[in-house]
């Protein structure tokens, strides 16, 4: 049977591109549900924006973070996991993309994602914080440390994390952008409840290796310390991508399928020789 995959679409600012980047999901998945998540601002603006999302972006519903837009950021994966016992659970679906609005993604997820099993956590660049280095955000600061080493002391004091003689568990980071999660793992993830300790990006690697899941990378960047990636998939998100780039890349055979950031509309993107799926699996 075809795998049934549904996409979260995660947003909080510019709706142009949102419209666009959505219409490109449609048209490459035909038969895809595409889910909105708002983790915008508050106010006027955030308010006028939730209102039109789901209407004016194409979407199959919408979901509006009761969070701040900081910690909805810092925390993607807790608020993806408030929709999940919200309203996701109710869904059908075996495979779940949660695809950031400027993740741009010119190929079928059967495609982009071929690389990760069904049942296997799929995730971007995970990497060994020793690889990685002391000098990542997310462990470098006073805060940010304080925040890992509590986080660490959950996962000993709740699951035995490096408390079996003769296992050493390595601890891992890696880029929060375009991960995909088999059905139970959300359930298992959710029945976990993970405190908001450092961020997503450390908590996907360390709660698939608490739950027994297998992680799979996406392949979207070749590896974390790879500056040659940097002009199509930015570990940092500091660098546009140039639509010249995108547009080279998908008239090679073989070329990059992924791209981030993009945060502009792409509008004649159409034009590009784009590989669309003959299906909605």
């Amino acid at each position: 049977m075809p795998i049934k995959r549904l996409v979260v679409f995660r947003f909080h600012r510019d709706p142009l591109v949102c419209r666009t980047r959505v219409d490109l999901i449609r048209r490459l998945n035909p038969g895809v549900p595409v889910h909105g998540l708002f983790g915008g601002p508050g106010g006027a603006r955030g308010a006028a924006f939730r209102l039109a999302g789901r209407r004016a972006l194409g979407l199959d519903a919408l979901y509006v973070s009761r969070h701040s837009g900081p910690w909805n950021w810092k925390n993607g994966d807790l608020v993806l996991l408030d929709w999940y016992r919200e309203t996701g659970h109710r869904l059908s679906f075996d495979v779940l993309h949660f695809i950031e609005w400027d993740l741009l993604l010119t190929e079928p997820l059967e495609r982009a994602y071929a690389g990760v099993p069904t049942g296997a956590v799929g995730l971007t660049v995970p990497t060994p914080l020793s690889v990685i280095g002391d000098d990542w955000r997310w462990i470098a600061g006073q805060d940010e440390a304080r925040e890992w080493r509590e986080l660490l002391a959950f996962a000993r004091t709740r699951y035995g994390y490096g408390c079996d003689d003769g296992y050493d568990p390595v601890p891992h980071g890696c880029l929060g952008d375009g991960p995909c999660f088999p059905r139970a793992f959300l359930d298992d993830y959710a029945a976990a409840d993970p405190p908001a300790l450092g961020n997503d990006e450390l908590r996907y690697p360390l709660f698939a290796q608490l739950l027994g899941y297998q992680v799979v990378d996406t392949g979207f960047r070749r590896a974390w310390h790879c500056p040659a990636d940097d002009p199509y998939f930015n570990a940092f998100g500091d660098r546009n991508i140039e639509r010249a780039t995108i547009a080279a890349e998908l008239a090679k055979p073989h070329g990059r399928r992924a791209f981030h950031p993009v945060r502009t509309p792409l509008r004649g993107l159409h034009s590009f020789p784009v590989r669309r799926s003959a299906g909605g699996g």
